[in-house]
């Protein structure tokens, strides 16, 4: 609802009304209908607009952009009770999870991993609402590993394709499910072949034992966190050792030098751009996050702005800043992305703080009252107080729907 109206959303909506699909699935914020395929698309765009979803932090992974818009769409087609459309979101979770840490090597060939995964998610999702077997689940998920894909250059060079990645993720798995319904037959070994889909996108050998984890074993949605600023989550821990030393009164201006500490995986993800030159790159630089909240306090949906880009304060800082990787964990030998940001005032006082599990992880999760804050600082836009208490209301007490089309109602501006 909150990003539906930023340029790609726009884009996405255009892409997908122009193509006049027929079918039952509301896209959120405007209120058209369309087919799954394209509603699970536009409204995954919608999710992922601008990078405050929700993430599991070993896999740097975001399920919710891909699994609901497939569980939404697929649901409102079929008129879905609610309790359906939960079991259907826990298979999808659970599915993309461990698609994600069985391929998780993925990253080292520039794979985005949600992505990828995603497209196995939405097909359980999808494939859960539509009752299949487990010969055409099979099918779904074998069709699935000839569409998934996701390249991480944004990270580097920026593009707003990044906005559409757990789109596509969704889109390829709601129509790899649809293709399996209608009888198209997927590869017997699709996943674990000689020519198999996750050999071929991992550097070495795909860690096999999370694929064959039964769900009953181990719940790995409940490993998953909610971001509470608007950036990647790799940077978050930075933005709260950051709060931290701002907390204590420093003057920015005073500042001397900065050093964020990170292992090398983080360091990859959002230690490589220096000064930003949109909103998409200023999203994956721990330095503009790092300089963004000791000077402005914020890192929210309406700090990632062009003004405060080229915010002179912000820009001085950013140039104060240094990034260093901890090869082996020499340091930061615990946590999910964890981080130690050093800052050195003029006058040789020096701050150190250090975060193990940022704000929003499954550690140092959200609590409800802030979950809803959340939601509602974010539809503010879109939705009258009245519209939105029901929507929360109904959220909370979704097993007792009988129809998923109640909420989807809803979801309009």
């Amino acid at each position: 609802l909150a990003f539906a109206t930023l340029p790609w959303g726009k884009a996405a909506l255009s892409y997908t009304t122009a193509k006049r699909g027929a079918g039952r699935s509301t896209i959120a914020y405007y209120g058209a209908r369309t087919n799954a395929e394209d509603a699970a698309f536009c409204n995954g765009v919608f999710g992922h607009g601008f990078e405050m979803d929700d993430v599991e932090m070993q896999t740097t992974s975001h399920p919710a952009v891909c699994v609901v818009p497939a569980m939404l769409a697929v649901g409102d087609e079929q008129a879905s009770t609610g309790r359906e459309v939960l079991t259907a979101m826990v298979s999808g979770y659970e599915t993309f999870l461990r698609f994600a840490h069985a391929a998780d090597a993925m990253r080292h060939r520039f794979f985005h991993c949600t992505a990828v995964a995603g497209a196995f998610g939405a097909a359980a999702a999808a494939g859960q609402l539509l009752g299949f077997d487990e010969l055409t689940m099979r099918d779904a998920l074998a069709i699935v590993t000839t569409q998934a894909s996701g390249n991480t250059e944004y990270s580097c060079s920026g593009g707003t394709v990044k906005r559409t990645l757990g789109a596509l993720g969704a889109y390829a798995g709601v129509r790899s499910a649809l293709l399996a319904q209608a009888g198209i037959t997927g590869s017997s070994q699709a996943l674990e072949g000689r020519k198999s889909f996750v050999k071929g996108i991992c550097e070495g050998e795909p860690d096999w034992e999370w694929l064959t984890l039964p769900f009953a074993e181990r719940f790995l949605t409940l490993d998953v966190g909610v971001k509470p600023y608007c950036c990647c989550a790799a940077q978050h821990t930075v933005i709260d050792a950051a709060e931290l030393i701002r907390a204590r009164g420093i003057d920015p201006a005073a500042i001397e030098s900065v050093t964020i500490l990170q292992l090398p995986r983080e360091v990859g993800n959002v230690g490589q751009i220096v000064h930003p030159e949109d909103v998409i790159q200023a999203q994956f630089c721990g330095r503009f996050a790092c300089a963004m909240r000791l000077v402005k306090g914020g890192n929210g949906y309406y700090d990632y702005t062009m003004e405060n880009i080229a915010d002179p304060a912000i820009t001085a800082l950013i140039d104060k800043i240094g990034y260093a990787a901890d090869d082996g964990r020499a340091v930061l030998d615990d946590g999910d992305g964890p981080a130690r940001v050093t800052v050195r005032m003029a006058d040789g006082a020096t701050y150190e703080e250090t975060v193990a599990f940022a704000k929003g992880t499954k550690q140092n999760p959200l609590t409800e009252d802030e979950l809803v804050a959340k939601f509602r600082d974010l539809t503010s836009r879109a939705l009258t107080p009245e519209r939105a208490d029901r929507v929360i209301e109904m959220v909370m007490n979704l097993e007792a729907e009988e129809s998923i089309t109640r909420l989807t109602s809803l979801l309009t501006a």
